[in-house]
């Protein structure tokens, strides 16, 4: 029964909520706490705002409504809570009419659906991934703008970073944000949880105040601001980076400049070996291009300096002579440079460049890269050979001693960096690129891997299953039970049978996130999905997803995050622990 002047509804009769016994009632969707305290009806929302217990199995004193899960406690009337910084209890106007009760849910105090960016806000400061995975999860659930959100997580890493960080952690906390976002985006709203999750926790940490770094007072040109940047670099003095970064900013009608200079002094000989460095800049430059200066302004000019200015130390032996060898090579990029653009149809021996790289000889190794460039070889077409090959590798280590996963995964995904580097930095800076990622190759000569042709086809051997889903089904199946050894074959399987190489992709990334803190798969797992595409048509592309099959089953750390993001989500819906100890 309702009443049509307002939008009370009955909801039960006052003798059947008597003084500490609770009811939960049912209103439009959403379960509601009754109780009787102290001569006063009180309607509450049954969920407790923290992580979703019932409110109606909570103990009630002195106007205060306390859970039985982990003691967070409410006002009973107003909702405010007592023990979180912003989960306030949604709360209901009462009335008793002819010992009756009548609720109003509608023009009640509803604390959530404005909540998720102080949620946000508190989970980013205190790194407490339960408060980020509820602030996700009411964005996704209620249409909050992602770009807002995501502007929110982006300031705050910049500014936790500037206060808080060096080179190295800011580094891996920037790469799980900007990895985090891009595989999210391959899903659907209610897939994206956990690696926006992830996300938000690689920004989140203390953020601590300093002085807005100032420009230098003019007079000051782009010109000398660039010849100082890269003499701090090559000094190793990052404050003298950033100062000047600030001063170019200032200046105005240069920052189209900045971040090709960031790529051409990381890319100087002495920065050899330090592979994190061209990925970085890749993920500083698109979080550019996304957010633009006005938001990532402290976020660029602090870490990259940073990492241009990093104590470095002295070179040992093999990476000296690798060093000596850049005169001749920047030689030859330059001359290339000035003459015709690349040639898409050059000829190439794609083995050649492949064996030369694996071969443990420094001066073959650098040889088969000039070769290509010599060959006016389209840098992208060298990229992709150099990403089949790590790809290739992870697919084929044996697993009996180390496998060295973290440098076959690094091998990847700085091969996949030189595209980015070309992209943002320009074929000079892509070419140089290419050297880096062939000392990787090089410095993991250690790894019991045989070579072979990635022109010539694997086993043809074609999954037994009678359709894709129950092809899909059994590359899972040897994900979640660690069958390390079978995944490999089985994944192959699948694909030389004509099924769906996007949907496994897609199915066996959630499969690795649903397990995984993040912290090392997410980067590998972006990485594949773009190459996924970018490797089309190649004979050795189904090794992408062999190698991640094999890879990630072998080193998740089984942290069942699937659980907290089912959690997450029932709680934003308002179905958390309510549904579950009702029914």
């Amino acid at each position: 029964m309702s009443n049509t002047q307002s939008n009370f509804v009955k909801v039960a009769d006052l003798k059947d909520v008597p003084e500490g016994t609770p009811k939960a009632v049912r209103v439009e969707g959403r379960s509601i706490a009754l109780f009787q305290h102290q001569g006063n009806v009180y309607a509450t929302d049954n969920q407790c705002p923290h992580m979703g217990y019932p409110l109606t199995r909570g103990r009630v004193r002195n106007g205060v409504l306390t859970c039985d899960w982990h003691g967070w406690s409410y006002d009973m009337r107003g909702g405010g809570c007592f023990t979180g910084g912003c989960d306030d209890l949604d709360t209901f106007p009462v009335e008793v009419r002819d010992s009756a009760i009548y609720i109003d849910v509608r023009s009640g105090r509803s604390r959530r659906k404005d909540a998720h960016f102080l949620l946000l806000k508190e989970g980013l400061l205190s790194e407490d991934n339960w408060t980020l995975s509820k602030a996700i999860a009411i964005m996704l659930a209620q249409g909050v703008s992602e770009q807002d959100t995501l502007k929110r997580v982006v300031q705050h890493l910049g500014r936790h970073i500037a206060t808080e960080r060096g080179a190295n952690d800011g580094g891996r906390e920037l790469a799980l944000m900007v990895n985090g976002v891009k595989v999210a985006r391959h899903y659907a709203p209610d897939d994206r949880l956990i690696p926006l999750m992830m996300a938000a926790t690689g920004a989140s940490g203390r953020a601590g105040d300093r002085p807005a770094v100032q420009p230098l007072p003019p007079p000051v040109t782009w010109d000398k601001l660039e010849h100082w940047i890269r003499v701090f670099s090559a000094d190793k003095t990052w404050e003298g980076i950033e100062k000047c970064l600030i001063t170019a900013r200032r200046l105005g009608g240069h920052d189209e400049r900045i971040v090709p200079l960031l790529y051409e002094c990381a890319l100087e000989p002495f920065f050899l070996g330090h592979t994190e460095n061209l990925p970085l800049l890749g993920y500083l430059a698109e979080s550019l291009e996304e957010f633009g200066w006005d938001q990532v302004e402290e976020l660029v000019c602090n870490l990259a300096a940073k990492i241009l200015g990093r104590d470095r130390g002295a070179p040992e032996e093999l990476r000296l002579a690798a060093i000596k060898m850049f005169e001749p090579i920047h030689t030859l990029i330059d001359e290339l440079a000035s003459t015709s653009p690349r040639d898409q149809g050059a000829t190439y021996d794609e083995d050649a460049l492949s064996r030369g790289l694996v071969s443990g000889d420094l001066t073959q190794t650098f040889n088969v890269i000039s070769d290509a460039l010599r060959a006016r070889v389209d840098i992208d077409r060298i990229v992709t050979t150099m990403v089949l090959l790590a790809a290739d590798r992870m697919a084929r280590t044996p697993v009996n001693l180390n496998p060295g996963w973290g440098s076959l995964r690094q091998e990847l995904v700085l091969a996949s960096s030189v595209r980015t580097a070309l992209r943002y930095g320009g074929l000079n800076v892509g070419a140089r690129a290419l050297y880096h990622a062939a000392w990787q190759f090089f410095s993991d000569r250690w790894l019991n891997i045989t070579p072979r042709s990635l022109t010539e086809p694997l086993s043809a051997a074609r999954s037994d299953a009678s359709n894709e889903d129950t092809g899909l089904r059994t590359v899972l199946d040897s994900i979640e039970t660690i069958q390390v050894r079978e995944v490999g074959r089985h994944t192959r399987e699948y694909l030389n049978a004509g099924f769906s190489g996007d949907r496994l992709l897609s199915e066996m990334g959630q499969s690795i996130l649903r397990d995984d803190n993040g912290w090392s798969l997410v980067h590998a797992l972006r990485t594949v999905f773009d190459e996924w595409k970018l490797c089309e048509g190649h004979p050795a592309r189904n090794q992408l997803l062999a190698g991640l099959a094999r890879w990630a089953t072998d080193v998740r750390k089984r942290t069942g995050s699937q659980s907290a993001a089912q959690t997450a989500q029932r709680f934003a819906r308002g179905q958390t622990a309510v549904d579950l100890y009702e029914s």
